[in-house]
């Protein structure tokens, strides 16, 4: 067997070529666990963690901004179960950008109708 790169004679069951460096996989055996066309960096294989990433991150709109945040929490808890129980899933750091933007994005709403509505109130009387 040659090295698919350098054409370089390999050594039997060699997982990388001495020569040029090259990962050699068998043919006709399985691809690589946990590659994918995104390089990893879309966890498509966990959807509550990537749809609590997009929900934290779009809490920050007006008035849909609290029922978002809660819901980019409560998916970003969904996807870290998913993760522990399924490892080749990926997706912990969108889970947690999910729940903190999420978190941040539901308080910083309320809080500010809050303010705007309640205190108001409690002033006048």
């Amino acid at each position: 067997m040659q090295c698919p790169q350098c054409q370089a004679p390999l050594a039997a069951g060699a997982k990388r070529c001495s020569s040029c460096g090259q990962t050699i996989r068998a043919y006709g055996g399985p691809p690589p666990v946990g590659g994918d066309a995104t390089g990893g960096l879309i966890p498509y294989k966990n959807a509550p963690a990537l749809t609590a990433y997009y929900l934290g991150l779009f809490s920050i709109l007006p008035f849909l901004g609290i029922p978002m945040g809660i819901a980019a929490v409560v998916l970003g808890v969904m996807g870290l179960k998913k993760l522990r129980a399924e490892p080749r899933v990926k997706g912990k750091t969108h889970a947690y950008v999910g729940i903190g933007c999420g978190g941040l994005g539901a308080l910083a709403w309320i809080g500010l109708l809050l303010l705007i509505f309640i205190l108001p109130m409690l002033n006048t009387q």
